[in-house]
């Protein structure tokens, strides 16, 4: 059978699925995990997937994505879609230039995509929605690793990304760049990777996926991890923290409660060219940041946590960590970190233009559109040559009444800059390279694009999930 399918037969053969999950029982009044819980669960490290085998040049890894019980709100089963079975998927770690070799077998009731976000891949290796690999199939996927960065590999599937990914279907991939290896950075256990995610669980554990077209799915519970608001026992050192904001919908400002800032040294598309300070990140879905926190100013037995600025007071903390031990640190920060190449926007060969806002559409729901049209696998929307620099204008036109509605405006392949939001040069957390840009109402940001040398069809779309689902994603091909 081959992997392409009709939207009408995923719709088949995911509705089983979807059925059961919305005859789960209702949400009940009171919370699923009760405040009197939080930090009280120890924050759970993403174990490394080791390959199964490598080569000179390659190293060869065996994923199956299958149903899994496990133990999220404390002695409640929860059962989720998982790479390897856990939640969030295994860790994937290498090294630049190196390249990956991934079987993935379906053996879930539902066809899935993989995407590698982030990642510069050959076009059949990319993820395109409709490219499945259905119940009881395989899919292999191979990754260059030209980028050293924190991606992460998610489901991709045609109008069902948001449902697969809220059971499960996420996980962070890190590519490590010779350059990095020789700075003194923070590294082994002092270098962790942390995946905020938000969801809602009925009364007895099971995870509630309840979308709505325009806000996302409603959620009560954060995670990081997999964990219900951890915490985090820390030696008073320097630690490096990779955040993810792997949620569907939801949008966080980091600050740390006492105030202290965050170093930051890494965008999306990996590390800055120096360290720059901020009492506070904003982080939209999709969106990395790499920081480095001191924990030795702090004496032993202090608590601090990470808060979202965007929350109620009650939910804002997500995080805490404990000062508990002390330790030699021989990490630093340097003044330099990284020599980028400049993506010189004089170079660029064209202008384009992208407005992303609601679809004057038949359907009785919200549907979403870039420049007017809603997704159409079969229609390229620009066609762009390898190698070139273009110049894109990315604008949230979204205007509706009591919604702030976010559209993280994410490109597939390509890694841009961004040169001015709304007139004015983007802020220090946002000026290296970057792969998703955050987009409020009202928003307009120019970017400058560099196309690797990969020809074939790709994708840019709204990394709000629901939106992308409901036609705010356009094909682009490169020559």
């Amino acid at each position: 059978m081959p992997s392409m399918l009709a939207r009408r037969d995923f719709l088949a053969l995911s509705g089983g699925a979807i059925a059961a999950i919305s005859r789960l029982r209702p949400f009940s009044a009171s919370p699923a995990y009760p405040s009197a819980h939080k930090f009280q669960s120890l924050l759970r490290i993403p174990s490394l997937l080791r390959p199964t085998q490598s080569d000179e040049t390659t190293d060869y890894y065996e994923i199956e994505q299958r149903q899994a019980s496990l133990e999220i709100l404390p002695g409640r089963q929860t059962t989720i879609w998982g790479y390897q079975g856990m939640f969030p998927g295994p860790t994937i770690k290498t090294r630049q230039s190196r390249r990956t070799v991934i079987r993935h077998t379906n053996k879930l009731d539902v066809p899935t995509v993989v995407h590698l976000h982030g990642g510069a891949t050959p076009s059949d290796s990319d993820g395109f929605p409709t490219d499945l690999i259905l119940p009881g199939r395989q899919k292999t996927y191979s990754y260059p690793n030209d980028r050293a960065a924190t991606l992460w590999y998610h489901d991709h599937a045609m109008d069902h990304t948001g449902l697969n990914i809220f059971m499960g279907l996420a996980g962070m991939y890190i590519v490590e760049g010779q350059e990095e290896r020789q700075l003194p950075l923070p590294r082994g256990e002092y270098d962790v990777p942390l995946v905020l995610q938000d969801r809602l669980f009925s009364a007895d554990g099971a995870l509630l996926y309840r979308p709505d077209p325009v806000d996302g799915p409603a959620t009560d519970v954060t995670l990081i991890n997999g964990t219900t608001w951890p915490r985090f026992d820390v030696s008073a050192c320097r630690y490096r923290f990779r955040i993810l904001n792997a949620s569907n919908a939801r949008s966080f400002r980091l600050a740390l409660s006492s105030r202290q800032q965050f170093v930051q040294i890494a965008t999306d598309g990996g590390l800055l060219a120096a360290p720059c300070v901020a009492q506070e990140i904003p982080l939209a879905m999709a969106e990395r940041v790499e920081v480095i926190v001191d924990f030795s100013v702090y004496p032993l037995n202090t608590t601090v946590t990470v808060d979202d600025q965007n929350a109620s007071l009650a939910e804002r903390s997500l995080l805490q960590f404990n000062v508990v031990r002390k330790v030699k640190d021989d990490s630093e920060i340097p003044d330099r970190l990284a020599e980028i190449s400049a993506i010189v926007p004089s170079r660029a060969t064209q202008r384009r233009s992208f407005v992303f806002t609601r679809a004057d559409s038949s359907h009785s729901e919200t549907r979403w559109s870039i420049n007017g049209k809603e997704f159409d696998a079969a229609r390229a929307i620009a066609e762009v040559s390898a190698n070139d620099i273009e110049l894109w204008r990315l604008a949230n036109h979204t205007f509706r009444e009591k919604h702030n509605v976010v559209h993280p405006v994410h490109l597939h392949l390509a890694n841009f800059q961004i040169l001015k939001r709304n007139g004015k040069p983007p802020a220090p957390y946002e000026s290296g390279l970057k792969d998703t840009a955050a987009l409020n109402v009202g928003d307009e940001v120019e970017i400058a694009v560099r196309f690797p040398g990969y020809k074939g069809k790709y994708l840019f779309h709204c990394h709000n999930l629901e939106h992308e689902d409901r036609g705010m994603m356009a094909r682009f091909d490169v020559h």
